[in-house]
Formats: C-alpha cells, sequence, structure tokens
C-alpha cells in the first residue's frame, strides 16, 4: 500500500490480507482448472480418444506434487525460525 498517512502498523495489516487473499484466490483459480482438465480427461477418455487410467495417473502426480508442496511449507517454516 503506497498511502503514507496511514501508520505502519495499519499498511503491514492491508498488505498481508491483501496477500493471503491473493493466496486463496489463486488456490480457487487451481482448484477449479483441475475440475476443468478433470472433466475434459473423463470425456475422452468416454470417447475412447486417450487410455483408460490416465485420469488416475495424473490424479498420483498431483497427490505428490500437493505433498510435496505441504512439506515445502514446513521446510519455510523451519528456515524462518533458525532451524529451530
Amino acid at each position: 500500500m503506497l498511502n503514507e498517512k496511514l501508520d505502519v502498523k495499519t499498511r503491514e495489516r492491508w498488505t498481508q490480507m491483501h496477500t493471503n487473499t491473493a493466496q486463496v484466490l489463486n488456490q480457487i483459480l487451481r482448484d477449479r482448472q483441475f475440475k476443468e482438465w478433470e472433466k475434459r480427461l473423463r470425456e475422452l477418455e468416454a470417447r475412447g480418444r486417450i487410455l483408460r487410467g490416465t485420469l488416475k495417473k495424473i490424479e498420483g502426480v498431483e497427490a505428490l506434487e500437493s505433498a510435496a508442496d505441504d512439506h515445502s511449507g514446513e521446510t519455510l517454516k523451519v528456515a524462518e525460525n533458525g532451524g529451530a
């Protein structure tokens, strides 16, 4: 926030709220895009355009990526706390 009339704490709170909101909106967008891709893959599987089980493979990869993302956040917290 560039409003210099506000005190530092207010600007900091606003910035944190803005950041959190952006993160939530990005997650919602990712979830919607993934659901759209799931739907498209199911339609293609039903038509015989792609092999059955492709969606299961993709879901497995996403589960692994999600687990890696969860653990990277823990690593970041440990690094911020000085390894404690």
